[in-house]
C-alpha cells in the first residue's frame, strides 16, 4: 500500500512540475511578445524624437542660411551692376570666406561652387547652356544651396553646360591610343 501511496505523490509532483514548466514557458513567451512590442514602440519613439530634433536644428540654422542667401544676392547685384575693381572683388571674396566660416560653425555647408560636376542631389538645373557633349558641369549659380548634417536643406539652382570632350579625352575614356 505504501508503494501506491508514494507513486501517487510522485506522479502528482511530476505533473505539477510539468504544469509549472508549461506555465513558465507561456509566461516567457508572453514576456518575449511584450518586449518585442516595447522595442518596436521605442524604435518608433526614437525615430520621431530624432526627426523633431532635426527639424529644430534646421530651424536654428535658418537665420544663418537666410543671411548667406541675402549676401549672395547682394554680391551678385554688385557684380552685375558695377564694374568692380580687383580690390572690391577681393573684399567680397573675404566676406564670402567669413560667411562660409560662419555657416560652417553651425554645421551648414554652402553649395555655390562653379565648374564642378552636376550632382542632382545638390543641384537643380534651371538653365542648360548648349555647349559640349560630355558630362554636365555647373557653370552658373542662380541661387546657392545648403547642406546640413548630410541632408540637403535647399538644392542650389544652377546653370549647367556639358563639358567639351576633346579627341584625347575620348581616347582615354575608351582606353585606345594612336
Amino acid at each position: 500500500m505504501w508503494s501506491k501511496f508514494v507513486r501517487f505523490f510522485c506522479k502528482s509532483k511530476a505533473e505539477e512540475e510539468l504544469r509549472s514548466h508549461n506555465d513558465i514557458m507561456e509566461e516567457i513567451d508572453l514576456l518575449k511578445k511584450s518586449l518585442r512590442k516595447q522595442s518596436a514602440f521605442l524604435d518608433l519613439f526614437k525615430k520621431e524624437v530624432v526627426e523633431k530634433l532635426e527639424e529644430k536644428r534646421i530651424e536654428d540654422v535658418n537665420p544663418f542660411v537666410e543671411t548667406a542667401e541675402a549676401f549672395f544676392y547682394y554680391d551678385r547685384s554688385q557684380r552685375e551692376k558695377w564694374d568692380l575693381s580687383s580690390n572690391q572683388q577681393q573684399g567680397l571674396e573675404i566676406v564670402w570666406q567669413k560667411m562660409e566660416a560662419l555657416v560652417n560653425c553651425v554645421g551648414v555647408k554652402m553649395v555655390r561652387q562653379l565648374d564642378v560636376p552636376f550632382d542632382p542631389r545638390l543641384h537643380e538645373a534651371m538653365e542648360r547652356l548648349p555647349e559640349g557633349d560630355g558630362r554636365p558641369v555647373v557653370k552658373g549659380i542662380l541661387q546657392p544651396g545648403f547642406v546640413h548634417g548630410g541632408r540637403v536643406i535647399k538644392p542650389a539652382k544652377v546653370m549647367i553646360e556639358r563639358e567639351k570632350r576633346s579627341l584625347i579625352a575620348e581616347r582615354e575614356d575608351y582606353g585606345t591610343e594612336e
